[in-house]
């Protein structure tokens, strides 16, 4: 006597993967039960069920499958294997259709790894778990898979891990940056509020949207306070070609009068100011990294796009002839300059900090 309990199952034929809905007279109906309800109950029948992880699992007719797990089935007929290669392995699978996640599955593929398909053209195609690739297609299908690279930003500089997760603390050391200094530290994240998080803060770089890190130094003052003595000569360390050249901007040094300058050309501006690109001079003393670098200088002039004054930016520099715009900002007594940690790596993040200062960032 049949059940007078029903259940609802979504089946997609094998040939089009076009889903149906089919009502079932049983509240737990096994393989058979299904195949019987849509009239596939033959010998050359496969019913697998789509997980939610993407992985399609074959259903013997005498199982009875989760419905709260999915309630989605794909129906295949035939009796024949189909053969793919996944890197130089030869592995078989008895359904036209299969999914990325299945042949994660079928391949014992780790989660740092992607999986690709090599299609005629020779390149590459990502397959995602969700992805289902018709194996009925002329030919072998082949398959490689190759360590997941993630990239994260740090100010300036792009790093590559071959891990999934990182701390904030040991991206920063990475980067160049000293994680025990006073910092503002914001995960940007395309289409999200910036999220502020601390040196222990642990990234998932394989979060959609994942932009950069941005530092931002809590000892910045303007040029009201009291500036520091300081002399301006200059001395660059190895330390520091080594980050200007991983920035990829162009940069050289020069000696203008009695001073030495590091300039860096088609320096970006930020949103808000104009114009786009100028020069940045950072004025470096001889005695560096002892004595601190201090304050900075553009070329041409910088204003705020909205028409308002930038406050003390009224000191000049003249460098070569051409007269650069000088912004007063200083590190404050609270975090003083050292000597161990602070280079124009840290510097330049000043230069960002102030930039996003004037705009209540």
């Amino acid at each position: 006597m049949k059940s007078t309990h029903k259940s609802t199952v979504r089946i997609a034929s094998d040939e089009t993967l076009t889903f149906q809905d089919f009502e079932i007279p049983f509240v737990n109906p096994n393989g058979a039960q299904i195949l019987e309800a849509v009239n596939a109950l033959k010998d050359d029948a496969l019913l697998l069920q789509c997980l939610p992880s993407g992985a399609l699992e074959s259903i013997r007719p005498d199982e009875t499958p989760d419905l709260r797990t999915s309630f989605e089935f794909i129906l295949s007929f035939g009796d024949r294997t189909y053969n793919f290669y996944i890197n130089d392995a030869q592995l078989a699978w008895g359904a036209r259709h299969v999914s990325g996640e299945t042949l994660r599955k079928l391949s014992k593929t780790t989660e740092n790894f992607d999986v690709f398909q090599v299609r005629n053209d020779g390149e590459p195609h990502l397959i995602r778990p969700d992805t289902v690739i018709d194996l009925n297609h002329p030919g072998v299908e082949k398959f490689i898979t190759r360590q997941k690279i993630w990239k994260l930003r740090i100010q300036a500089i792009t790093l590559e891990y071959e891990i999934q997760h990182v701390k904030v603390g040991d991206a920063m050391k990475r980067a160049g940056f000293d994680p025990t200094k006073a910092w503002d530290i914001y995960l940007l994240i395309a289409g999200q509020p910036k999220q502020q998080v601390d040196i222990d803060y642990v990234i998932d770089l394989a979060t959609p949207g994942i932009e950069r890190i941005r530092l931002m130094q809590r000892n910045v003052d303007n040029g009201e306070a009291s500036a520091l003595t300081l002399r301006h000569e200059f001395s660059l360390l190895a330390a520091d070609v080594t980050h200007l050249d991983a920035t990829g901007w162009k940069w050289e040094t020069i000696k203008s009068e009695e001073n030495r300058w590091l300039i860096i050309h088609n320096y970006s501006m930020l949103h808000g100011y104009q114009p786009a690109t100028v020069k940045l001079a950072l004025l470096i003393s001889k005695d560096y990294p002892q004595a601190q670098i201090d304050m900075f200088y553009f070329d041409p002039f910088v204003t705020r796009s909205d028409g308002r004054d930038i406050p003390s930016t009224q000191i000049r520099a003249i460098i070569e002839g051409v007269q650069f715009q000088g912004w007063s900002r200083h590190r404050n007594a609270s975090q003083p300059w050292d000597p161990l940690t602070d280079n124009v790596a840290t510097h330049l993040a000043l230069v960002e900090s102030s930039l996003l200062k004037e705009f209540g960032e």
